[in-house]
């Protein structure tokens, strides 16, 4: 089959006049078929055809849009009448980009866009609800935690495609064997201490400690964004305080400092908690060959924790208008394994499930090592909420470990304190922006 791509690279684009394309647009790609061949004078079954046009936007960079390109090449061999538009957006206008053609009748069939963009756009009406038409096979098949990060309001308005999140990593020059439990990890970094080398340096911070909650069993938030960590009368939030505290017996600990990925990038560091966006970065420094992402630590009768977030797939209204649902029938597509395993080869972390990827003796068939890595331990993680109210919660919630950990606030009074300025803060915020009738 001939295949036709052309690669325009534009200026500004305005929507007035043109609300079928996007402003700010670079690298625009259009894929098309040609007419599939006469028939043999054979006789075949007819096949069911399927036509019409895909548009995608996103902002993946060269080396990732490679596999958007051959899951399309594959799409077309199957489906030759389906035509492709591609649109490459920067990341920083993609949002206000989408939302603009969307109000003028233009944009995509399918967004490809952080997880947290949901909330907004599914109450703008812009992108479909998919709990009834997504598989239960397909939503099995995926990291739980990245899952729920396209849940809003009880509905399923996004699926994963990209993840990245808060993971424990370990030089393995310093501490050669991963520790399972928290007491063999605070045994192996003390020992590791000594002589200019520091066995563990944690991050305490909410955005990097507040994962821990939900390993321990605890909660955060409710399905309508009001505080959760009440439960128990906070017993379970102040188990969580307690083992943050306890991040000390381990060595050092940081608030909001990059001391400790310093110490780390100079080989004087056994253990951090960090972010998977950082696992390239951090394999230069101490080398491949010592760099490991471990499972998270158990404690107690839970686990440590660390939140996950995703870029989703999100079907949008636009593909209502299609009599085939080609737009759908495009993105699960990127669900097949094939699928997945070319997402690891460009740097993704992809969504599917680590025992999806991994032979009958459990040894993982990713090509990249850290993606692998990575994909367990985001197994281990929690979704990071994306309802609008989390912005109140990583501030306040500093402010709780702040008066815990270097105040010597009784835990239970500082979580009650917590509590009750969360609920005032998210009160006066929904009174904010819900209009006077």
């Amino acid at each position: 089959m001939l295949w036709v791509v052309g690669v325009l690279v534009m200026g500004l684009v305005s929507l007035a006049g043109c609300s079928s394309q996007p402003p700010n647009l670079l690298n625009t790609t259009t894929v098309e078929a040609t007419q599939p061949p006469l028939p043999t004078l054979t006789p075949t079954p007819t096949p069911q055809v399927v036509n019409g046009t895909v548009t995608i936007w996103h902002s993946w960079n060269e080396t990732q849009r490679s596999v958007l390109y051959r899951l399309i090449s594959a799409f077309q061999s199957k489906y030759p009448e389906v035509q492709f538009d591609v649109w490459y957006v920067s990341p920083l206008d993609l949002q206000a980009s989408f939302e603009e053609a969307m109000s003028q009748g233009g944009g995509p069939s399918i967004l490809i866009a952080p997880a947290e963009w949901g909330p907004r756009l599914s109450d703008l009406g812009y992108i479909q609800e998919l709990t009834d038409i997504a598989s239960t096979k397909l939503t099995d098949s995926l990291n739980q935690a990245a899952l729920e990060e396209g849940v809003y309001n009880y509905r399923q308005i996004g699926l994963p495609i990209a993840l990245k999140g808060v993971v424990l990593f370990r030089n393995k020059s310093i501490i050669p064997s991963q520790p399972k439990t928290f007491d063999q990890f605070v045994a192996f970094t003390t020992t590791a201490t000594g002589k200019g080398i520091v066995g563990a340096d944690l991050e305490r911070s909410f955005y990097y400690s507040g994962g821990h909650l939900m390993g321990l069993g605890g909660l955060l938030m409710d399905a309508d964004g009001q505080p959760a960590f009440q439960q128990d009368d906070f017993s379970i939030a102040q188990k969580w305080l307690f083992l943050v505290k306890e991040f000390e017996k381990a060595g050092m600990t940081e608030f909001n400092s990059e001391n400790d990925v310093r110490l780390f990038k100079a080989n004087r560091l056994g253990m951090i908690i960090d972010g998977t966006w950082n696992m390239y970065d951090l394999a230069g420094e101490v080398g491949p060959l010592n760099l490991a992402i471990d499972p998270w630590l158990t404690y107690d009768d839970g686990h440590l924790s660390g939140f996950v977030q995703a870029d989703n797939l999100f079907l949008t209204s636009r593909a209502k208008e299609e009599s085939n649902q080609v737009s759908w029938l495009f993105m699960q597509s990127f669900y097949t394994l094939e699928a997945q395993l070319s997402l690891a080869d460009v740097g993704i972390i992809p969504p599917i499930h680590i025992s999806k990827v991994t032979r009958d003796d459990g040894t993982i068939q990713v090509n990249d090592p850290f993606i692998g890595q990575a994909m367990l331990a985001l197994e281990g993680g929690c979704a990071y909420p994306i309802r609008p109210e989390m912005n109140l919660y990583l501030t306040q919630m500093d402010v709780t470990l702040e008066s815990y950990l270097s105040q010597g606030l009784n835990s239970k009074l500082a979580l009650q304190k917590a509590y009750q300025t969360l609920k005032t803060l998210i009160t006066q915020e929904k009174a904010r922006i819900t209009p006077t009738p």
